[in-house]
C-alpha cells in the first residue's frame, strides 16, 4: 500500500492536526506511514468480519451457536453482511487515526501532574548553580522520577546534541510540540528570562509555588467530583440492586417468565457498572506513584587498573564457570535468607501464593460453589492486599520521615560542614524510620566508598518518590557546590507538599469511605430482612409453590459478593487512585457478607 503513503505525502496540508497528535505523542513514525497503517489495518478488519459474517449460516449447523438461533435470518441477511464489515472496518480506520490524539491526551495529564516536582527540580539545581543545559540533562535521566517531563527533556537534549541547535531554538521547538499547555507556558516564559541574564532561579521559584497552588486546586475540585460520585454509587449500585430484588420477588409470586432476565440484570449489570466506575474514577484522579514503579539505579563503580595476564582458555573457562557457580550460590542463599523480599517490593509477585489458596475451598470444604467462589476469592485476595498495605504503609512512614532529614542536613552544613560530615553528624540525632539507613550511608562512605554512589544506594533501597527526587537533586548540587543548603531546604520543602496533598486527599476520602460501607451495610440489612421476615411471611401464607425461596437468598447471596468486591476496589480507587488499595476493603466486604448470610440469615 506504498501509493497511499505516497499520496498522503503529495497534500501534507490535509493531515495537519494528524501530523500534530503524532509529534505531541512523541511516537517516532512519519504521518504518511501511520495512515497507511490505519488504512491497511481498516481493510484487514473489513476482509475478516465479510469472511465471518459469509461464513455464518455454517456456523449454525454447529450446536454452540443454537442460542443465536432466533436471530439467524438477521445475521445471515445480505444487509448484514454488506454493512457491518464495512462499519466496523471504517471504524477500525477512524480509531487508530484517533490513537495519537488520545496518547498525547494523556501525556498530557502525565506532564501536569509531575510539573510541581519536576518545577522544583529546577528551581534547587539552578539555585545549586547548574545551567539550564544540565538542568534538561538531569531531567531527561530520570524518568522513572519525572516521567513524561523527562521525555520532553530527552527532545531538548536531542535538539541540542545531536541537531546542533541552540539551547532557545530547542526550548522552542520542545514547547511547540508539548501537549500541554502548561508546559508550553513554563518553556516560553523561560526563554526570555534566559535572554534577559535574569534570576532563573527566581523564576522556578515562582513557577514552582504557582504548580503546588494549582495541584491543590486541581484536587480540591476532583474532592468535589467526589462527592458527586458517591451519590451516584449509593443510587446505582444500592438502590437498584434493592429495587431489582423486590421485583424479583414480586415477578417470583407472578410466577412470570421475565425472571430469569432480572437475575442476568444484577449478575451482569453490577459487575459492569462498577468497572465503568473505576475506570472513570482513574481517568479523572490525581495519582502517585508510591513506589509502585520500582527502578533501580545502576551505581559505576571505579576499578583500579590490573595488569594483563598470560591465561590459556581452558584454564580461564574453569575459573570462569567457578566464578559464576558462586555468584549463583550467593543469589540462592540471600533468597533463601529474605523469601519475601521480592513480594514486599512488588506486591502483584503475591499472586503466586494466591494460585494454591484458590484451591483449598474447592477441596477441602464441602459447601455450595458459590461460598466456595467467594472464600477463594478471599484468600486468593490476601496475599497480594497484605503485601501491597505493608509496602505502602513502610513507604508512608519513611516519606513522612524525609523532611525533617533534610531539614537537619540543611542545618548541618549551614554551619560549614560539607555534605560528608553532615551526614555523620545526623547520626547522632533521631530521624526515625531513617536513622538505620542514614547509618549505612555513613557506613558506605566510611569504607571507601564515594558519597553520590552511597547516596544512590540508598535511594535504591528505600525508592520513594520524594526521596527519590531529593537525592537526584542532592547528588547534582554537590557536585556543583559543597554549599547545598538551599537545595536541600528546597527538597524539603517538595516533599511537604507531597506529604500535604497525601493528607488532604486522605482527610476528605475518610467521608466517603464510611459513605459506601453505610451503603453497603444497608444492602445487607435488606437482604437481613427479607430472610428472616418477609420471606418466612409469604411462605406461611402458603406461596412456597410460587416463590423460590432457597433461590432468592442465593441471588441475594451472589449479589452482596459481588457487590462487596467491587465496592472495595471503587472505595481503593476514590481514597487513594489505586485498586490494589481497594482490596483490604473487598475482603472486609466478603467476609461481612459471608458472615451475615451464614450466621444471621441461615443461608
Amino acid at each position: 500500500m506504498s501509493f497511499i503513503s505516497r499520496y498522503v505525502r503529495r497534500y501534507p496540508g490535509k493531515y495537519t492536526d494528524l501530523q500534530m497528535s503524532i509529534r505531541s505523542a512523541r511516537m517516532d513514525m512519519h504521518y504518511s506511514t501511520f495512515y497507511e497503517k490505519a488504512v491497511s489495518y481498516g481493510v484487514q478488519t473489513y476482509i475478516l468480519m465479510f469472511i465471518f459474517f459469509f461464513l455464518t449460516p455454517y456456523m449454525f449447523l454447529t450446536p454452540y451457536f443454537l442460542i443465536l438461533e432466533p436471530y439467524s435470518s438477521i445475521i445471515t441477511s445480505d444487509l448484514v453482511l454488506a454493512v457491518v464489515p464495512l462499519v466496523v472496518g471504517v471504524s477500525i480506520f477512524r480509531l487508530y487515526l484517533m490513537y495519537p490524539s488520545f496518547t498525547a491526551k494523556s501525556r498530557k495529564t502525565k506532564i501536569d501532574m509531575v510539573l510541581p516536582y519536576a518545577a522544583s527540580f529546577c528551581f534547587g539545581m539552578s539555585k545549586g548553580g547548574s545551567s539550564i543545559y544540565e538542568i534538561f540533562k538531569e531531567l531527561m535521566k530520570n524518568p522513572h522520577i519525572y516521567g513524561e517531563i523527562a521525555t520532553e527533556a530527552s527532545y531538548v537534549v536531542r535538539d541540542v546534541d545531536m541537531m546542533g541547535k541552540d539551547l532557545v531554538t530547542a526550548l522552542k521547538n520542545t514547547a511547540n510540540v508539548s501537549p500541554s499547555p502548561v508546559f508550553k507556558d513554563f518553556l516560553e516564559n523561560l526563554i526570555p528570562m534566559m535572554e534577559g541574564g535574569s534570576n532563573i532561579h527566581h523564576y522556578f521559584e515562582i513557577k514552582t509555588n504557582q504548580y503546588f497552588e494549582h495541584a491543590r486546586k486541581t484536587q480540591e475540585m476532583f474532592l468535589k467530583t467526589l462527592e458527586l460520585i458517591s451519590e451516584v454509587y449509593v443510587v446505582a449500585f444500592v438502590a437498584v440492586p434493592i429495587f431489582l430484588l423486590i421485583t424479583l420477588v414480586t415477578i417470583g409470586l407472578l410466577n412470570l417468565e421475565q425472571a430469569p432476565y432480572l437475575f442476568q440484570a444484577l449478575y451482569i449489570g453490577l459487575p459492569v457498572g462498577s468497572i465503568a466506575l473505576i475506570i472513570l474514577l482513574d481517568s479523572i484522579s490525581p495519582k502517585e506513584d508510591l513506589g509502585m514503579r520500582y527502578v533501580e539505579k545502576v551505581v559505576l563503580r571505579k576499578s583500579m587498573s590490573i595488569d594483563e595476564e598470560d591465561i590459556n582458555e581452558n584454564e580461564y573457562a574453569t575459573k570462569l564457570k567457578f566464578y559464576n557457580k558462586k555468584k549463583l550460590y550467593k543469589k540462592i542463599l540471600k533468597q533463601l535468607k529474605n523469601p519475601l523480599e521480592p513480594i514486599l517490593r512488588e506486591p502483584l509477585k503475591a499472586s503466586v501464593i494466591s494460585i494454591p489458596l484458590m484451591l483449598i475451598p474447592f477441596i477441602y470444604l464441602d459447601l455450595g460453589i458459590n461460598k466456595q467462589i467467594l472464600i477463594s476469592a478471599i484468600l486468593a485476595l490476601f496475599p497480594v492486599a497484605a503485601a501491597y498495605e505493608y509496602k505502602m504503609r513502610t513507604l508512608a512512614k519513611l516519606d513522612k520521615a524525609v523532611p525533617d532529614f533534610l531539614r537537619r542536613l540543611a542545618e548541618i552544613n549551614e554551619m560549614g560542614l560539607t555534605l560528608n560530615n553532615a551526614i555523620g553528624m545526623l547520626l547522632k540525632s533521631d530521624i526515625g524510620r531513617l536513622s538505620g539507613e542514614i547509618n549505612r550511608v555513613w557506613l558506605d562512605m566510611e569504607w571507601g566508598g564515594e558519597m553520590k554512589d552511597a547516596l544512590v544506594r540508598f535511594e535504591n533501597r528505600i525508592g520513594t518518590p520524594s526521596l527519590r527526587r531529593a537525592v537526584t537533586l542532592i547528588v547534582n548540587a554537590s557536585l556543583v557546590s559543597e554549599d547545598t543548603r538551599d537545595v536541600l531546604l528546597i527538597a524539603a520543602e517538595d516533599a511537604e507538599n507531597m506529604l500535604s496533598l497525601r493528607k488532604q486527599r486522605l482527610e476528605t476520602s475518610i467521608i466517603y469511605i464510611a459513605t459506601v460501607y453505610l451503603a453497603f451495610g444497608t444492602f445487607l440489612y435488606v437482604c437481613y430482612s427479607f430472610s428472616t421476615q418477609f420471606l418466612p411471611s409469604v411462605t406461611s401464607l402458603g406461596g412456597q409453590n410460587l416463590l423460590d425461596v432457597e433461590h432468592i437468598k442465593t441471588t441475594m447471596f451472589n449479589t452482596c459478593g459481588i457487590l462487596g468486591f467491587f465496592s472495595g476496589l471503587i472505595l481503593g480507587e476514590m481514597a487513594e487512585g489505586s485498586v490494589l488499595h481497594g482490596l483490604k476493603h473487598s475482603i472486609l466486604c466478603l467476609l461481612l457478607t459471608y458472615a451475615s448470610f451464614t450466621m444471621l440469615m441461615g443461608y
